[in-house]
């Protein structure tokens, strides 16, 4: 490996470097996460646009995998520069020559500079004049303006230019002008000048290759995933049915869950390629508006990956390898709706497709009914006024239910046309408040404490070896902090998904370590995207992405682990990037 030069504004590097370039990119990283200073090389590394060749051989070096589609490996070798830089442009001891590789002192103090005192004056100015990104006044307190500046620091450029065009949006629409003009939903820059990309109308060229080669690696002819078993919870349609599909093409067993299981598995059955993956693919019914459903998918689970491990053979770990929580509610059916549904799965049942795929039947067989079979049994223990708990009555009888819209507020006494999604705390029903939470949040925390014993192995690992299980729960950017109070993604609506979402994200914090000290398992929180609304929210030209997208989105700490072996864990993830999620849409 050749000797670098010095890492000076006049440094020459060459192709001949590169190896020793992306080592040393990679220990950079790694000192920015230990709180150490990194080296000077991303500030003396020439441009991407003047050294195409020489960045091309960096990127390669710094992911070495043929199978890894060219715009990915840029795009990695991209964002380490840029974590980089951030990170340089962060620290408070920077300040030109007087860096060096190692840190300051202890008890000394860094002396600013007349450029860095003239820097933080534009700075407190520009936070003072623009209350709409800091809440800073004249008035406010020492603390006040160093907690801004600090909020401020711990974003990149790119998103803290994002969140001073949001909040200007916000500002001229609050005085009647016209809000900013159509931007890329992934980097955030106009659309009118960066160019529309041929496939996805709400994303820029850049952003729509790099959506296509990172969702590629997904596919089959990418990803090998033979002899894994994975459970996709709520998989009947859209992003857990994709996730699902995805999964099964990639060579995995998969076990679905569902409310309507006889439903689910007639959609499967209707893929051009179902006789492939058929006898991968088992659906178990479940309703986790109902805690009883989901221990009994546990059970069913373990039944299921003891008797696929054995038709293995005698070397496969009895283990499951992928548990993806998927399943999520936030707009409740009508009862006549749900009533529906369940009779088109008196419908499906016998057929001999359906009986094949369904799982669990023989004892204590799954019945969907109408609120789980739970319905209203609870509400009395909460208050005695049904009219002030705004919820539905307790008859399971369809004919007492006036309007089928999903997740439309059924009583007539209120505003029957706002679903969920845009009522307030004190107009969402109850019902969707427990069943919100119960779907989306407690029922995952019982799969991951259940089925977490099943996953991975309690021997050692090896040095950087890859993970041997992957937990996905499914999150939102509904479930994080906003750096400001009057959010537009918030804004005093939805707080049941967003409480739920929270709870989620708070699941993989509190036990991503544990899980993998304990199982060497990589649990995260993925964002899937902007893939669906509400009825009330759909954008005109449709959302973003679609499902297949988000599942790509899902799987992508699993092709990191099992591609490049590197351990992802612990974190919120969006847009195939690790805890981009602060402010961005």
């Amino acid at each position: 490996m050749e000797e670098l030069p010095a890492f000076l504004p006049n440094a020459q590097f060459e192709i001949k470097h590169a190896a020793a370039l992306a080592d040393q990119l990679k220990l950079d990283q790694t000192r920015c996460r230990e709180n150490l200073v990194p080296s000077r090389l991303v500030l003396v590394l020439p441009k991407r646009k003047s050294a195409s060749s020489l960045f091309d051989a960096i990127a390669w070096h710094v992911t070495p995998h043929e199978e890894v589609p060219r715009a990915l490996r840029q795009a990695r070798c991209e964002g380490i520069i840029e974590s980089i830089t951030s990170y340089w442009t962060g620290l408070d001891i920077r300040s030109g020559a007087d860096c060096d590789d190692s840190r300051l002192p202890l008890g000394a103090a860094h002396v600013p500079k007349t450029h860095e005192l003239e820097a933080t004056l534009k700075v407190l100015r520009y936070l003072e004049a623009r209350a709409s990104v800091s809440s800073i006044t004249q008035g406010s307190s020492f603390s006040d303006v160093v907690g801004a500046v600090e909020s401020h620091l711990q974003m990149d450029n790119i998103m803290r230019n994002t969140f001073h065009e949001e909040a200007e949006a916000r500002r001229k629409l609050s005085t009647g002008r016209k809000p900013s003009k159509p931007r890329c939903y992934m980097c955030r820059r106009l659309l009118s000048s960066t160019g529309t990309h041929n496939l996805y109308s709400s994303l820029c060229v850049d952003c729509g290759d790099f959506n296509l080669s990172s969702s590629n690696m997904s596919q089959p002819s990418n990803l090998c995933l033979n002899g894994k078993i994975a459970l996709v919870t709520g998989g009947r349609i859209n992003l857990g049915y994709q996730t699902a599909l995805r999964l099964l093409r990639c060579g995995a067993h998969v076990i679905v869950s569902s409310r309507y299981p006889a439903d689910a598995a007639s959609r499967y059955a209707l893929e051009r390629d179902f006789t492939k993956w058929d006898s991968r693919l088992k659906i178990v019914g479940a309703d986790f508006r109902t805690a009883k459903d989901a221990f009994r998918l546990v059970r069913v689970v373990k039944e299921l990956v003891r008797f696929w491990c054995k038709e293995m053979g005698p070397g496969r770990q009895e283990s499951l390898d992928i548990l993806i929580n998927n399943a999520a509610q936030t707009l409740t059916d009508p009862v006549r709706a749900e009533a529906a549904a369940i009779s088109r799965e008196e419908l499906l049942k016998d057929h001999p497709r359906t009986k094949a795929l369904i799982a669990g039947q023989l004892e204590n067989r799954y019945l969907p009914m109408i609120r789980g079979g739970m319905h209203a049994s609870w509400i009395p223990s909460i208050e005695n006024s049904s009219n002030n708990l705004q919820v539905e009555n307790g008859t399971n009888k369809p004919e007492n239910k006036a309007i089928t819209r999903k997740g439309f507020h059924t009583d007539n006494d209120n505003d029957s046309r706002k679903s969920s999604w845009v009522q307030t705390l004190n107009q969402i029903p109850y019902e969707d408040l427990i069943s919100a939470h119960s779907v989306n949040a407690f029922v995952p925390l019982i799969l991951c404490r259940e089925l977490l014993p099943c996953m991975g192995s309690y021997s050692p690992p090896l040095l950087r070896e890859r993970p041997r299980g992957y937990i996905v729960n499914v999150s939102s950017r509904e479930g994080i902090f906003e750096d400001v109070s009057d959010s537009r993604s918030k804004a005093g609506h939805h707080v049941h998904t967003n409480m739920s979402k929270a709870a989620i994200n708070m699941i993989t914090e509190t036990e991503a370590g544990v899980a993998w000290e304990s199982r060497h398992v990589a649990m995260n929180s993925v964002d899937p995207g902007y893939m669906s609304a509400a009825p009330e929210c759909q954008p005109q030209g449709g959302c973003p992405i679609g499902f297949e997208d988000g599942a790509a989105r899902l799987l992508w700490p699993i092709v990191v682990g099992e591609k490049e072996g590197r351990v992802i864990s612990g974190r919120f993830l969006k847009h195939f990037e690790e805890g981009a999620a602060i402010i961005r849409r």
